[in-house]
């Protein structure tokens, strides 16, 4: 369910992220990628806890132009299946850095992004859990179809909502490690640092996972998703169901 944003994320000073996140130590860190590290945030006054992400200065895109895209696109956006910003950061300070074997004096911006914090952490550790740095690639059998199912039909609806703005959103990097689950298992679509507007083609990638034996019920289920998935990857465009005929198919398959 989408709902207006009644009150937009405030700007927090770097000197409170820097605290609340132990000076970005490594005990707090979520999970990083080329755009930037996810911290834990605890608020010591409150106790409040907020995910804190730092974009890092060797983004593929310029730190600034990356903070400000990720911020204009999800500031104002509120729905079950998005993530919700809860504030931001970007401050510039001037600092000795090297330069061609000498130091100079140069303003370095930090950019940083605060979420609301999920406490169940991405659909790819859920799904295959983690060791170190690595993905395990048995799936975790604890994770029902039933529950599995409901996350599906989570991000297809958080995607139809982001298509469906009078400015659509893609989220050009749409993957387990993006989508986040709350206390209650609800999914919900993060870290939108590559969002684009709907003249912009994403790059495919293909993935193979192997599932647990389920009951009759569970595989016609499996099957139709199979099935939707084909058809969001044939060969002529034309042919591929818009997110809206996605989750109407998806509405039609019920559960069990």
């Amino acid at each position: 369910m989408a709902t207006p944003s009644l009150v937009l994320p405030k700007e927090l000073p770097y000197e409170f992220l820097k605290k609340i996140t132990d000076d970005f130590s490594d005990d707090r860190k979520i999970s990083d990628s080329p755009f930037g590290i996810l911290y834990k945030g605890i608020n010591p006054d409150d106790g409040k806890v907020i995910a804190v992400k730092k974009l890092q200065e060797n983004a593929p895109m310029p730190p600034n132009k990356a903070f400000a895209q990720e911020v204009q696109n999800v500031m104002a956006l509120k729905h079950d299946n998005i993530v919700q910003l809860v504030g931001f950061c970007s401050e510039t300070t001037k600092r000795l850095v090297q330069f061609d074997k000498r130091y100079i004096q140069a303003d370095i911006t930090e950019s940083l992004i605060c979420y609301e914090y999920l406490p169940n952490g991405s659909l790819q550790k859920n799904l295959f859990g983690t060791k170190g740095d690595k993905v395990v690639s048995s799936v975790k059998p604890d994770i029902d179809w039933d529950t599995r199912f409901t996350i599906i039909k989570g991000i297809c609806h958080g995607l139809r909502f982001l298509h469906k703005l009078d400015i659509p959103i893609i989220h050009m990097d749409l993957k387990p490690e993006n989508i986040l689950l709350d206390a209650n298992m609800v999914p919900k679509i993060a870290d939108f640092a590559l969002s684009r507007v709907r003249e912009k083609w994403t790059k495919e990638e293909h993935i193979a996972s192997k599932y647990p034996s389920l009951e009759y019920g569970c595989l016609q289920q499996v099957l139709a998703c199979i099935n939707i998935g084909l058809k969001c990857v044939a060969i002529d465009r034309k042919l591929r169901p818009s997110i809206v005929d996605i989750v109407d198919m998806l509405n039609g398959l019920g559960s069990r």
